[in-house]
């Protein structure tokens, strides 16, 4: 297992060496694998999508299945009986069928899965497996899927079946509308869910609140909603260099700063109905970086941007759905010192939080150091 440390490793040669047992889950770290080769061991069960995602590898030959498969399976069971192979069926919170992609998409609560593919392969060893917290993708086209959390592992229906509890996460919508047909075969993908958006993004996508649409798109999105704020910051101005004054702001959460960092001030702000914007100084005493916390008010928040420099990209943050500008290197005009900005909105309190850094430690690629302030002000 402590291989799986090594995540700079390139090619990993394990072959003719009479191991036996499963290979180990620590080896999915090792993302950067070009060149597998495990011939003439007695592995068992699977193979860890790490060593599956290199470009070349014999895991096939061998018989070990992707630890974390893309299982290929009917249309969902509009009737919501399950009960041969290849068959699934979504339900709403009330137990009912869900029989339309918008169903699909916004209103399922649970899933019930048969344990063998349309083929008739079982992937039970694979589903004993699932635990709240995983996420896969229910798959129809490139235009049309949904992805999903496991909130809850549910008693199973019966030993072919598999209950879980979910939730959307993300979904592209421009490819199915109405009911769902009998023809709609689908796949569920168990395997890493990449980020979306950039140049590689070919449809809008919704993300929790946010929607992100590609440049020049002149199709369908998704209209803007509004949700009425619980009060409105203009009835009681608020401007302050006291933390403690600021920590009685709605939704305050103090961040995790680098050491030296210092507060300026926070203030009620014409951007923000409800909540609060803060600015803190870096150690040198120059801008570092201003958060805002509010009630999330808008849904379905536009984000039809991308330029020479500059990339709009989903993330999911502790579960959160997230957006994020930065300026990645691969960009031609990649830009060191273009400040990162992040949304991330916390269902269980309606609220959202903006990074936007100033100090060059949050600014350009570093996307990993502002998810860390992110995480930080979730915490509370």
């Amino acid at each position: 297992a402590g291989l799986g440390g090594l995540t700079a490793l390139t090619s990993l040669d394990l072959s003719d060496n009479s191991l036996s047992g499963n290979l180990p889950e620590a080896l999915d770290a090792l993302t950067a694998l070009t060149w597998v080769r495990v011939a003439g061991n007695a592995f068992t069960r699977c193979a860890p999508h790490g060593l599956w995602a290199a470009a070349s590898h014999d895991l096939a030959t061998l018989g070990l299945p992707n630890c974390r498969p893309t299982v290929s399976y009917g249309a969902p069971q509009t009737t919501g009986v399950v009960d041969a192979q290849g068959e699934y069926a979504f339900f709403t919170d009330a137990g009912a069928a869900i029989t339309t992609y918008e169903g699909l998409r916004k209103d399922v609560a649970r899933l019930t899965i048969h344990e063998q593919d349309a083929a008739g392969t079982s992937w039970a060893w694979f589903y004993d497996d699932v635990e709240a917290g995983d996420a896969f993708e229910w798959r129809k086209a490139n235009d049309c899927w949904v992805r999903y959390a496991v909130d809850e592992v549910l008693a199973d229906p019966s030993a072919t079946l598999k209950s879980l509890s979910v939730e959307w996460m993300t979904y592209a919508f421009t490819g199915g509308s109405g009911a769902v047909p009998a023809s709609a075969t689908g796949s569920m993908n168990w395997g890493v869910l990449p980020d979306l958006g950039g140049a590689s993004l070919a449809v809008p996508v919704v993300h929790g609140i946010y929607q992100l649409v590609p440049a020049g798109w002149t199709g369908a999105t998704v209209a803007q909603t509004y949700q009425e704020p619980p009060g409105w910051n203009e009835a009681n101005p608020v401007s302050t260099t006291a933390l403690t004054t600021a920590r009685r702001l709605p939704y305050w959460s103090d961040p995790v700063l680098p050491a030296g960092w210092m507060f300026e001030g926070a203030r009620t702000d014409p951007r923000v109905v409800y909540g609060y914007c803060a600015s803190w100084a870096n150690d040198r005493g120059y801008g570092g970086v201003e958060i805002c916390g509010f009630h999330a008010t808008a849904r379905g928040w536009p984000a039809v941007r991308r330029g020479p420099y500059i990339v709009y990209e989903t993330r999911m943050i502790d579960g959160r759905p997230a957006l994020i500008r930065y300026s990645p290197r691969s960009l031609p005009q990649h830009s060191r010192s273009l400040g990162i900005k992040l949304w991330v909105y916390d269902p269980s309190t309606e609220s959202e939080y903006t990074i936007l850094g100033g100090d060059h430690s949050l600014s350009g690629d570093n996307v990993e150091a502002v998810i860390a302030i992110a995480r930080s002000l979730l915490e509370e």
